[in-house]
């Protein structure tokens, strides 16, 4: 099982190679998501919504719907919930500020045993104990 953060999502909507490639040698595996990465999806959904008309949101939003069946979504439970919390203190307490949504991906991919995380930004997920991949960011 292999946990993809956020940015996997958008790079494929955004029809991104790099992620593509990446996704593609691991074929064999299971993807999923945190279901914070939901949230963080649906947050840009409404800047979008606000933004650029209900219309244009609808288009994405379907998009994102098709993008999301790929993904297998990992519901968040209070040990997750713990378990980021904890994460995130420990790592302020080294100086170092994490994304409350990286930390809940971190937990998920810790309590599912995951195999790994993949993420076009590594240093996100540097300090967490689980292995992780990057791939090359294309425009």
């Amino acid at each position: 099982m292999i946990i993809a953060d956020t940015t996997v999502l958008i790079d494929l909507w955004r029809g991104r190679s790099g992620v593509k490639k990446c996704l593609e040698k691991l074929e064999e595996e299971t993807f999923c998501i945190s279901a914070i990465s939901i949230e963080e999806i649906f947050d840009g959904l409404g800047y979008t919504m606000e933004k650029k008309g209900k219309d244009f949101y609808k288009k994405i939003r379907e998009q994102f719907e098709k993008i999301l069946k790929d993904f297998e979504i990992i519901p968040l439970n209070l040990a997750m919930l713990k378990q980021s919390g904890t994460f995130r203190g420990q790592f302020r307490a080294k100086g170092i500020t994490l994304d409350l949504g990286d930390c809940i991906i971190g937990a998920t991919a810790k309590a599912v045993n995951a195999k790994k995380i993949i993420s076009r930004n590594p240093n996100h997920f540097k300090e967490f104990e689980i292995p992780f991949e990057s791939y090359e960011f294309d425009k």
